[in-house]
């Protein structure tokens, strides 16, 4: 009898530990802000663009423009958004096949938008709680 109610007693906290361990296993993550926006290039829409958010802390968040140049933020696939803070923004966008002039060598790789948007950005974005939208207006 002693043997049960010792068995008893060990798998009852047995499964109140892996409760607790169940119900702390999925993390929420750091609090995100909804970001959406739109970019456009010499007033046009720009299709295709990778627009990133690299806050100075934490993982980036990723998006890429539709044909009217809009986009939304993916912390991660299936979490919509953006580390609530501030952030560097980058925009680059590969060139169309026919964009390629013929001289160029295979291995180059020509981005159609000025640097100073995507490696030496100079986009800044300071994401809040709830929704964010952000239009970047680029220039050449």
């Amino acid at each position: 009898m002693r043997v049960y109610v010792s068995w008893c007693r060990g798998a009852a906290l047995l499964t109140v530990l892996m409760l607790g361990v169940m119900g702390c296993g999925g993390a929420a993550g750091p609090p995100l802000g909804q970001v959406t926006g739109k970019v456009t290039f010499k007033n046009q829409p720009v299709e295709g663009a990778l627009v990133q958010f690299l806050p100075a802390d934490g993982r980036p968040s990723f998006g890429t423009t539709e044909s009217d140049g809009t986009y939304r933020m993916e912390y991660t696939e299936g979490h919509p958004g953006a580390v609530v803070g501030k952030h560097t923004v980058r925009i680059s966008k590969e060139p169309a096949s026919g964009e390629v002039p013929a001289d160029v060598k295979a291995k180059k790789t020509i981005d159609p938008l000025p640097m100073k948007y995507n490696a030496k950005s100079i986009l800044e974005a300071d994401v809040r709680s709830g929704n964010n939208v952000f239009d970047f207006a680029l220039e050449p």
